[in-house]
């Protein structure tokens, strides 16, 4: 029995694979949620914006697990896992045996530890039962405020402020998509997108306290200003989902650790998605990706794996978002850039930024020049060298 537990894309790819690998295992998804798996970016978007739903947001409708022989189990929240036994525990009360396992639990968002956080009107964004709720509540509101300035609270933002909302983004780093981008200079093209769409955007701002009488009205900042509020959403990050994997045995740390190929410490049992900080063999570095393509390629390997197959993922980490109809795009990471090459125009919205290390191609992020972005993923995933007598990464490559 191959059992997997969590419902989103990783999942959902890594079934695909065993079936493709010629495996007829029967195969059982445990999910904490009741709905059929679905695809998360349109729940920051278009589901908000009412141009669709969750049911055509399906990955696949329920014939397509009929037919290939998948059992559901949703609705069921995984408890405990013994690794030992062969065992997962649900909140139900009962438990399963697998012979493999997948973990593809994902994330959960992080809360706000202040005086409040558990106020009506005080959401979070992860599930489709979020972003029902947060349709409703942004319908009926008049002004938002979205705690967070990365990739989910700037799409927000941006379906409220089209909406006719009062937006106000708070953010504690210095400018917004702090852990993405690499110094204010490209940021800075961000957020002038969104001021000059109206939204009111607070840097180095933290959060003291959301008030109100049993609704929240108000959020308290830590310079002790008050902000009119009928609707919060707190979109600070997220944690990986491992709690049920408390005292398994398993390896942890910020995720589950495995090695190149997804196998954690005990064989066997594999993690992808949010949830896999995996082993990255250039560089001998744990990393966990929180990307929808990532969580694709991953679960397509894992389910190789769990079919007896050798694979092993070719993860370019990076994210893509709309924002005011405006497209952009990270490719691989700003993490430790050295230098920034940017090609187009930051004023105009219309460039690609390179980030460099050592000479060498590390990142970039894109605003509307997406017919380059096949050359600019090529550049990254090759690390491709910078120097004086080639300033621009992509003069070659467009050729």
């Amino acid at each position: 029995m191959l059992v997997v537990v969590g419902s989103g894309i990783a999942a959902v790819r890594a079934i695909e694979a065993v079936r493709e690998a010629g495996s007829a295992e029967p195969i059982l998804v445990v999910g904490a949620e009741r709905a059929l798996p679905y695809d998360r970016p349109p729940l920051s978007k278009e589901l908000l914006r009412g141009i669709t739903s969750l049911e055509l947001a399906r990955i696949h409708d329920e014939a397509f697990y009929r037919e290939a022989g998948v059992e559901l189990l949703l609705g069921t929240a995984a408890k405990r896992l013994d690794a030992r036994d062969r065992r997962v525990e649900l909140a139900k009360g009962s438990a399963i045996r697998f012979d493999r396992l997948l973990v593809a639990t994902g994330a959960s968002p992080r809360r706000l530890a202040v005086p409040g956080a558990e106020l009506d009107g005080v959401h979070t964004l992860r599930t489709g039962a979020d972003a029902l709720r947060l349709k409703v509540a942004l319908d009926r509101a008049e002004r938002v405020v979205v705690v967070g300035a990365g990739l989910i609270g700037l799409e927000v933002a941006s379906v409220a402020r089209t909406a006719g909302k009062h937006v106000t983004v708070l953010e504690a780093a210095r400018h917004p998509l702090a852990r993405l981008l690499h110094g204010e200079q490209v940021a800075a093209a961000v957020t002038e997108l969104h001021r000059d769409h109206g939204t009111i955007v607070r840097t180095t701002t933290t959060v003291r306290e959301f008030r109100g009488a049993g609704r929240v009205e108000e959020v308290v900042l830590s310079t002790n200003e008050r902000i009119a509020a009928d609707l919060v959403l707190v979109a600070i990050g997220v944690r990986p989902e491992t709690r049920f994997l408390e005292g398994s045995g398993l390896l942890t740390d910020d995720g589950v650790l495995t090695d190149g190929s997804l196998e954690t410490n005990v064989p066997g049992i594999f993690a992808a998605g949010d949830v896999a900080r995996a082993l990255q063999p250039e560089t001998g570095r744990h990393v966990r990706f929180e990307s929808y393509g990532a969580a694709q390629e991953q679960g397509t390997t894992a389910g190789k794996r769990l079919a007896g197959l050798e694979a092993s993922p070719c993860v370019l980490g990076g994210a893509g978002s709309q924002q005011f109809g405006t497209r952009m795009q990270l490719v691989g990471s700003a993490e430790d850039a050295e230098r920034v090459i940017v090609r187009g125009s930051l004023a105009e919205r219309s460039f690609a930024a390179f980030f460099a290390a050592q000479d060498e191609i590390r990142g970039a992020f894109v605003m509307n020049r997406m017919r380059e972005l096949p050359a600019i993923r090529a550049l990254v995933r090759a690390r491709a060298r910078v120097d004086g007598a080639r300033p621009d990464p992509l003069e070659a490559a467009m050729r």
